[in-house]
């Protein structure tokens, strides 16, 4: 038989496919979809490894359409009882033709009842050579003798598909899936029957090229009648999706049409094709199956820059780094206080509690400078208040909206199943989101160069202000004694002279006043920029959470995705193409 079309795919790679596409889609396809796919590789593993020299071809029919008169006839010889009024095949019935060795392949076909058939059958014969005429040398007359040797060739007269008994109605279909050819014999009263078509030919129209029908019974058809059924025939299995499978009128009552069908049941046998094109079909229909039940083409091959910058959004909602952010600023704000402030009142900022301590994130707890940053610990845990409702319904959302979002374009299994990738990681996410926080060390960035500059200028500023009051004040105590005071310049290149005592402590006093509110002005241009340093680190840091617990699963499945639909294109018979 001629191979299909699309067979451009060796089977050996198409059932490898199959079986990677099977693995691929264990989590993801309905069960049915993937018991039949074990199936179809479990039949082909059994019959591979059976007799490669034998084509079974299993007769198939209704009730009443002569397939084991049909059968005989096609052998010359009574290998199973016919009747005309009630259907007598219970148990399947095997006629052998051609070599021996079929016993484990019809072992395996659990038929019991084996009829080898007679050397010089009308089988053997249709299988001879033709005579050549004239004269022939030695050579060429093996030659002829050597191709026209019988091939192996089984030939199974089954149970009726419609027979109201149900177990040799479950015979019949279970070997349709195990014969290598399969041949539906009909006859002129129901060759149009729903039943049949519906539930047996239709099934197996991806079986094209296994797949034989005769019209028995075609001598009750008036002869200029005949061509017109048998092309009413065709016409419904070409409707059936049956694309060139051949159309036989035969006679088992006269023999009409017998000889072509022999001719052609013993060159499928002879090109020993049958069993490959079998497997290609059974292979064919389930990759169309588990695609039609989770076709993973929809999806994209990667996550787009806009699903991860939304995910990364929610998830930094869900860490609260904006007041986290906020805090740091505070806190800059408040250690420059307590480094450049003027030094007589550095003492009411530090009775304030320090932004980043009340969160456990580090800085001079319990008013202790130097003390180790507690969020550098293993383990350790911010104080951020319990996530509100609002926030914790964003993160949810947002972890569905991406989910959505990546997967817009699937099918309805493989979009859960990308939910359930972004959700794997679920019950980890909010001590990840935690740990970004509190492992960030953000205590240890809200420093600068400029702290202790001003710090030496606030303290000489105090210092020259205290010389300068000393100054007076010993002066006043050795005026109240009547002692001699001590000497005092005076600076005359002012407004007014003024004594240099009091010069320094006006000088000392304004001096710490200025770099105070000049302290103040550079923190506070500084915490901003602290504020959105600490923000790109924790966005960072979520990124990072982000691509751990939901984008790496998620890529995986869309990895696995990626390679099922491959697999299920190269099991189909297509030399595919790489998704974009």
């Amino acid at each position: 038989m001629s191979p299909r079309r699309s067979a451009v795919v060796p089977l050996a790679e198409r059932i490898e496919a199959l079986d990677a596409a099977r693995d691929a889609l264990a989590e993801v396809a309905p069960a049915e979809q993937l018991e039949q796919a074990d199936a179809v590789l479990e039949r082909i593993d059994a019959r591979q490894a059976l007799s490669a020299e034998h084509t079974v071809v299993g007769f198939f029919g209704a009730t009443g359409s002569g397939k084991s008169s049909l059968v005989n006839a096609l052998v010359g010889q009574a290998v199973t009882r016919a009747a005309v009024q009630r259907p007598t095949t219970s148990q399947p019935v095997a006629a052998i033709a051609g070599p021996l060795g079929a016993d484990a392949l019809l072992d395996w076909l659990e038929v019991a009842e084996r009829h080898e058939l007679d050397a010089d059958g009308p089988l053997q014969q249709a299988a001879a050579p033709a005579p050549r005429r004239g004269v022939l040398g030695r050579r060429a007359r093996e030659s002829d003798a050597e191709a026209g040797a019988m091939p192996g060739l089984v030939i199974l007269d089954l149970p009726d598909l419609d027979s109201i008994e149900l177990s040799n109605r479950r015979v019949a279909e279970r070997l349709t899936a195990l014969v290598d050819v399969i041949v539906w014999v009909t006859d002129p009263q129901k060759y149009a029957d729903d039943v049949l078509h519906h539930d047996f030919v239709v099934p197996f129209a991806s079986h094209d090229a296994v797949t034989l029908a005769v019209l028995n019974q075609i001598d009750l058809i008036r002869p200029h009648e005949r061509q017109g059924v048998l092309d009413s025939l065709q016409g419904l299995l070409r409707r059936d999706g049956l694309e060139s499978a051949p159309v036989f009128g035969v006679s088992a009552m006269t023999g009409e049409g017998l000889d072509v069908l022999r001719t052609r049941l013993v060159e499928i046998a002879r090109g020993h094709e049958a069993v490959a094109e079998r497997h290609r079909a059974d292979v064919r229909v389930a990759a169309g199956a588990l695609r039609e039940a989770a076709d993973p083409a929809g999806l994209p091959r990667s996550i787009s820059p806009e699903a991860q910058r939304r995910l990364e959004d929610s998830l930094a909602a869900a860490a609260r780094i904006e007041p986290v952010a906020d805090a740091v600023g505070r806190a800059y704000r408040h250690r420059a206080g307590g480094e450049v402030g003027w030094p007589l009142l550095r003492w009411i900022g530090r009775m304030r509690p320090d932004p980043l301590a009340r969160l456990h994130l580090g800085g001079p707890v319990g008013g202790r400078k130097g003390r180790e940053d507690e969020a550098a610990l293993p383990g350790a845990r911010t104080s951020l208040p319990e996530a509100d409702a609002a926030t914790a319904a964003r993160s949810s959302q947002g972890l569905r909206g991406f989910a959505d979002a990546v997967s817009a374009g699937g099918s309805d299994p493989w979009r859960a199943e990308v939910r359930r990738a972004a959700r794997s990681r679920d019950a980890d996410l909010p001590d990840a989101l935690d740990q970004v926080v509190a492992r960030a060390g953000l205590s240890e960035r809200t420093r600068s160069w400029w702290w202790p500059v001003l710090n030496v200028l606030q303290w000489l500023a105090l210092a020259t202000w205290v010389v300068g009051l000393g100054w007076l004040a010993l002066n006043a105590i050795l005026a109240y004694f009547q002692l001699p005071p001590t000497p005092m310049p005076i600076i005359r290149d002012l407004w007014i002279p003024v004594p240099l005592p009091t010069a320094l402590v006006a000088i000392g006093i304004g001096a710490g006043v200025l770099l105070a509110v000049l302290g103040g002005v550079i923190s506070a241009f500084a915490s901003r920029w602290h504020r959105r340093r600490a923000l790109r680190l924790l966005r960072s840091r979520v990124a990072v959470v982000a691509r751990t617990h939901v984008l790496e699963p998620v890529q995986e499945t869309l990895d696995r995705a990626d390679r099922a639909a491959t697999d299920l294109a190269t099991a189909a018979g297509a030399a595919p193409s790489r998704r974009v």
